[in-house]
């Protein structure tokens, strides 16, 4: 059946127009003889994109059927009600309206929608909430219904269409540059809002050794890559004397010529990649694409030349120009006919030989055509020489060191890797490599020559991930947001302090009853033993439980909740969890809810701390519900994942006795995950880190495609950007223990509703670590 509501989510991984909601949670009230149609209907539900609870499904053998009812109504924001002639005689489905009724009138929560399967009498109460008839025969009743429960369900204003909103290019949203390429007409903005204070950052980077930056989505890569970039480095440098000490142009990675001609590239079980070339020989496949590289590379400095000279950050004349364009053309092509006199005449040449090498690909590879290869004088001797070429027509550059900026390694099949890993180990002291790649993604240490690339040897690492549970690490991470921000609003004119644009609430979160009784709760104490202590032990006692016990004021009560406060520059620092883009997101919403709301007339701009709280909980939504769309092949099952993971992780909050903040778990027994059964699992696993979902205090991939120098880690964090709608706390104080089966078992739809009981019941005592452990 595809009705609209399918056709939305179907749609919406090919549509950026169309924004995909947080999912709803509904529970399904039935008598055990209309089971066939509630079987249905939860599975077309779950097909729109809604987490569906069904005792069918989920209540097995040994269950406490009370504790299954109340929770799913509790946490459900619907509960539909199929009434029929079987519902006079369904003792549980009775318990369960009087619930549902009783939670949405009397306790200001959820919605109730009856359904009904035949002409069987309604009662009174529940007469005002018939949305109609179910009739599995009638397809077109059917699909009307669905879009009507769905219509219901989904808000007109969705997170991602808040996000988006807020984000658009043409808005006067000081903060809506958070990716690279938005800043093309702005360089002067770029390289003063994004280049690092952070000195042993932007030290590295300017040194002659190449580097390789790691990072997980919106860490900065491309931000700090393209600082380097020639038309940046210049204008930022105060000092003429500096101007010119870096040269950089930037490459952003494609698979180019080579990524439709059957050449693909295959995951092992580790997740490390490996070619298939067919029957070709691999020596053609990497020096057509060594060539195709050079030319990638050519184009890149010839493009920064022309826009240095047209900015007039370098003195280029017309004759001095001519003559440049004019040796390297000679150099490089043997056939001299109509030479260029401009650099835009030579980038159109480099143009047509891109199109003849994936002219010669195609014929070469595809058709098995005998065709004459279009060039075959490119290697890293002849850019070094060109280099030289530019060096000796351009004095200002003469002494500059030349960067290659190759930005997103990860795109590259594994020989096109290895061609770059040579440039990386032979290319200096001519011209620096700084590649950036995603952190988790698989790489390769081979080059073309038969030498391994080597780390420190040959080449550094930087790591941009900031621990902001540490200090010293948290406190550079909170210098270079403010650094940005203050740069990003004195361009706009705006003179403000970080600490004045992003107040904190000046109230208390809950009511000081409320918490005092939770602390105490948590202390193993009564309020009374703890109003008695001495007064340095009282306050260290509440500081301590204090984030726990206001989770579980706000959370550990049955009926509506308010939303968690978050608020000031130190508290949406660390919620972002290190990730630049993710502060920036929630700057750039608070901006739009605040310029909705109010008048903008005057030059003190401030966030107010509600503002602050709604954009903190549109961001975590909205990089939740997108996953599917964003990650492609798992990122609907990566989603589901993480919401089972954080009902855990919330249950532990509101449940344990000693240690409920506890968003870091740690694998006890990671040796398993190198079963075949665990291959699902290590993929999510690899996946979720790659895209920054889950993280690790140092920095480094939780779990990665192994490498004999980098054994598998068993610990990871859940990125503190979702703690918001997962309703867990951003700080990650203590470790959840979990076995790799409870995990696995979780992304499995056979067994993922009891594993995930199971598993929720075993943290309220501190770990899922049990004796009784078997792996199935």
């Amino acid at each position: 059946m595809a009705h609209a509501a399918l056709k939305h989510v179907a749609q919406e991984k090919n549509s950026p127009s169309i924004v995909l909601t947080i999912m709803k949670q509904i529970f399904i009230s039935h008598a055990t003889a209309d089971s066939h149609v509630a079987n249905k209907l939860a599975e077309d539900l779950k097909m729109a994109g809604h987490e569906v609870r069904i005792d069918t499904k989920d209540l097995g053998l040994g269950d406490d059927v009370v504790e299954f009812m109340e929770d799913g109504i509790n946490r459900a924001s619907a509960v539909i009600i199929l009434h029929s002639k079987n519902s006079a005689q369904a003792k549980w489905q009775k318990k369960e309206i009087n619930a549902a009724i009783w939670k949405e009138v009397a306790d200001s929560g959820g919605t109730c929608i009856v359904i009904k399967l035949d002409d069987t009498k309604i009662s009174t109460m529940l007469g005002p909430k018939v949305w109609g008839t179910l009739n599995l025969q009638d397809t077109e009743g059917y699909k009307n219904l669905i879009e009507k429960i769905c219509s219901k369900l989904l808000p007109s204003e969705t997170a991602t269409s808040v996000v988006n909103a807020a984000l658009k290019l043409d808005s006067p949203n000081p903060f809506r540059r958070i990716r690279a390429e938005y800043f093309e007409e702005r360089t002067d903005l770029l390289s003063r809002a994004f280049a690092s204070p952070d000195a042993s950052k932007t030290g590295t980077l300017e040194e002659i050794t190449p580097c390789f930056l790691e990072g997980s989505r919106g860490t900065g890569k491309s931000m700090l890559l393209l600082s380097l970039r020639a038309r940046v480095y210049i204008s930022r440098q105060k000092s003429s004397s500096d101007r010119h000490k870096i040269f950089g142009f930037y490459l952003k990675f494609t698979r180019g010529a080579f990524c439709n001609i059957g050449v693909s590239q295959q995951t092992d079980n580790e997740g490390s990649g490996s070619d298939i070339l067919k029957a070709y020989q691999e020596e053609i496949v990497a020096d057509i694409g060594a060539q195709e590289f050079i030319v990638c590379l050519l184009e890149s400095l010839f493009s920064e030349l022309h826009q240095c000279s047209s900015q007039n950050l370098l003195q280029i004349n017309g004759t001095c120009e001519a003559a440049l364009v004019d040796d390297v053309y000679k150099y490089v092509f043997v056939e001299q006919v109509l030479p260029p006199r401009t650099f835009l005449d030579l980038m159109a040449i480099f143009a047509k030989l891109h199109r003849l090498i994936a002219d010669f690909i195609r014929r070469k590879f595809i058709y098995q055509e005998n065709t004459k290869v279009p060039i075959a004088s490119l290697d890293l001797e002849a850019l070094k020489h060109v280099i030289e070429i530019v060096k000796s027509h351009i004095p200002e550059i003469k002494n500059s060191l030349f960067v290659a900026l190759l930005d997103e390694y990860e795109n590259l099949f594994p020989f096109q890797q290895r061609v770059v890993n040579t440039f990386v180990k032979l290319a200096a002291p001519a011209l620096s490599v700084k590649v950036a790649k995603k952190l988790g993604t698989s790489e390769i240490s081979g080059t073309t020559i038969g030498q391994e690339l080597q780390e420190t040897h040959d080449y550094t690492r930087m790591m941009l991930v900031y621990d902001v549970e540490d200090p010293a690490s948290f406190k550079v991470y909170r210098d270079l947001l403010e650094h940005i921000v203050k740069n990003i609003l004195d361009s706009e004119g705006l003179s403000i302090s970080i600490n004045e644009l992003l107040p904190d609430f000046q109230d208390d979160e809950v009511p000081s009853e409320g918490l005092i009784r939770r602390v105490a709760e948590l202390a193993k104490m009564t309020t009374e033993e703890l109003a008695n202590l001495p007064d340095k032990e009282r306050r260290e006692k509440t500081v301590y439980y204090r984030e726990a016990a206001t989770y579980r004021e706000l959370y550990g009560q049955k009926g509506a909740h308010p939303e968690k406060r978050f608020a000031g520059f130190k508290t949406l620092s660390l919620l972002s969890s290190g990730v630049i883009r993710y502060f920036q997101e929630m700057l750039a919403v608070a901006y739009y809810l605040r310029n909705s709301s109010e008048s903008t007339g005057s030059k003190l701009l401030t966030l107010k701390a509600e503002v602050q709280t709604k954009a903190a909980h549109l961001v975590s939504k909205h990089n939740l519900t997108t996953l599917g769309r964003n990650v492609e092949s798992d990122g609907e099952m990566l989603k589901f994942f993480l919401l089972d993971l954080g009902d855990c992780l919330r249950h532990k909050l509101l449940k344990h006795g000693s240690e409920p903040e506890a968003a870091r778990l740690t694998i006890v027994d990671p040796e398993n995950l190198e079963r075949p059964t665990f291959l699902t699992l290590r993929r999510i696993l690899n996946v979720g880190t790659r895209e920054g979902i889950f993280q690790t205090r140092e920095g480094r991939p939780a779990f990665k495609p192994r490498h004999s120098s980098d054994p598998q880690s068993a610990e990871f964090n859940v990125s503190r950007i979702f703690a918001p709608v997962l309703q867990i706390s951003p700080r990650l104080r203590w470790r959840t223990s979990v076995h790799g089966d409870d995990l696995r078992q979780l992304l499995d739809p056979l067994t993922r509703a009891r594993a995930k009981r199971s598993l929720m019941k075993a943290l309220e005592g501190g770990s899922a670590a049990r004796n009784d452990r078997t792996l199935l």
